[in-house]
């Protein structure tokens, strides 16, 4: 079986390796690099610049720790941070190239367009070569959205892609947009010592969290100097003689140096030639899919942030493989993604899988909340990390978990105990019984789920 892939990304690189495994005659298409956007522009470069925002977090905690600075603190070099990015980036790149020559797997570089049902057109600087298939996987990814309302000029006016551009700090930056991509370049910039402004249209910072945990990241952002603006429906965002203005629906102006359009993404099906094949989009221009990731299009899959829905580089690896399963004949039973831990690195960070409890109660589940707050957990009180709080949602007839939220230091590593919680079908009881290390952030976990096993014996 001929199986072409376009993309190279997460989806696109983890489906060859896995079609690749077993027997499929695999042809692997991407223009940008290895890796695709979620390498090469988003996710590992926004991780790695996150990475000199801790460090200078440990350096606001120094002193804390009995630690003095002689010569001044330390400030950071842009574009030496950018540089570190742009390798780390690379590195990562050259990891998937190599984890792929290892395979059957045929990686095709240049620019694909569908000709035909079964015939791919790859233009390169080398010319063009045509590729043909009996089944295809789009894996093409997401571009930010640019608005039609916002000026962006990729200078003044970026995206968060642009940031790996930038020559230098902005001086007062107004970050549009409060989901999880706002909200972790702000934590960047203020913590390279830039005034930020961050607007939000909702009336909370990551409007798709738990409200308790966003207020935990909101009191931290204005402990730190971060101005909040709430319910700030942005109109228009322009370019002027001074800088740049942002307008909201409700006539309120802001003015500063720079903005950051930090308003969602938008799947990259532009040009593919997906009609040719009865493709069907969805308003948001993304792939419709089924549970198997198979299109509305016989043969034809997609995986990723291509079919919209969860925009994680982990969901788009899980889409591939099990697209590249199924392309196989090796599964039918439908991909379950509700098990799926996301994490957003703000200070602190945030993590969350499964239900919350409004998602609960819109679906009319009886559900349990546990709230265990951070302060007395003794690793985050010997590094000075000590604000946040773990939350348990939990079945109220049978006492299974049903989903979790962290915010707190290393919640990004905590969340895979919960993540498999959910997913094995966990009773707090039962978390309640598992060992920790003294001392770990993760002892959190289980004074929750003691927490929340105690409430339900008494009640």
């Amino acid at each position: 079986m001929r199986l072409a892939i376009i993309g190279g990304g997460p989806a696109g690189y983890a489906a060859a390796a896995a079609a690749a495994a077993r027997g499929a005659d695999v042809t692997l298409i991407e223009g940008l690099g290895l890796g695709g956007n979620a390498t090469i522009w988003d996710a590992i470069p926004s991780k790695t610049l996150l990475s000199t925002a801790n460090v200078m977090a440990t350096v606001e905690r120094a002193e804390t720790l009995g630690i003095e600075f002689q010569h001044g603190r330390p400030t950071v070099d842009l574009l030496r941070t950018v540089a570190h990015a742009r390798y780390v980036a690379a590195h990562q790149s050259r990891g998937i190239r190599d984890r792929l020559e290892g395979t059957s797997t045929t990686v095709v570089h240049g620019n694909a367009r569908i000709t035909a049902p079964g015939t791919i057109l790859v233009t390169s600087e080398a010319g063009e070569r045509e590729v043909t298939y009996d089944r295809l996987l789009v894996a093409t990814g997401a571009a930010p959205w640019e608005p039609p309302f916002a000026q962006v000029d990729h200078e003044r006016v970026f995206t968060p892609r642009d940031v790996l551009r930038l020559r230098r700090l902005p001086e007062h930056l107004l970050v549009v947009g409060a989901g999880a991509t706002g909200c972790e370049y702000a934590e960047f910039f203020l913590s390279c010592g830039v005034r930020v402004t961050l607007l939000s249209a909702r009336g909370q910072v990551l409007p798709a969290e738990d409200r308790d945990i966003a207020e935990i990241v909101e009191e931290t952002f204005l402990q730190r100097g971060c101005e909040l603006q709430f319910d700030a429906r942005v109109s228009d965002v322009e370019v002027d003689a001074d800088g740049v203005a942002v307008v909201t629906a409700d006539g309120r102006r802001f003015d500063g140096s720079h903005a950051a359009v930090c308003m969602g993404m938008r799947a990259a099906t532009a040009d593919l030639g997906l009609d040719l094949l009865n493709v069907d989009l969805d308003e948001r221009g993304a792939i419709i899919t089924d549970g198997n990731q198979c299109t509305t299009a016989a043969d034809v899959y997609a995986a990723g942030d291509v079919a919209g829905g969860m925009m994680l580089a982990s969901t788009a690896a899980m889409q591939g493989r099990h697209a590249a399963f199924h392309a196989l004949g090796l599964t039918t039973v439908a991909l379950e993604l509700g098990t799926v831990p996301w994490t957003i690195f703000t200070r602190p960070e945030v993590a969350s899988v499964g239900l919350t409890a409004g998602q609960a109660g819109l679906q009319g589940i009886a559900v349990d909340v546990t709230k265990h707050y951070l302060g007395a957990n003794p690793r985050g009180v010997i590094s000075g990390n000590h604000e946040g709080m773990v939350k348990l949602v939990a079945d109220a007839a049978s006492g299974v978990l049903r989903g979790a939220s962290i915010a707190g230091y290393r919640a990004s590593e905590m969340v895979a105990t919960l993540a498999l919680a959910v997913r094995a079908g966990l009773t707090v009881d039962a978390l309640a019984q598992a060992g920790t290390v003294t001392p770990s952030m993760s002892e959190s976990l289980q004074r929750a789920a003691e927490k929340a096993a105690t409430a339900r014996m008494a009640g």
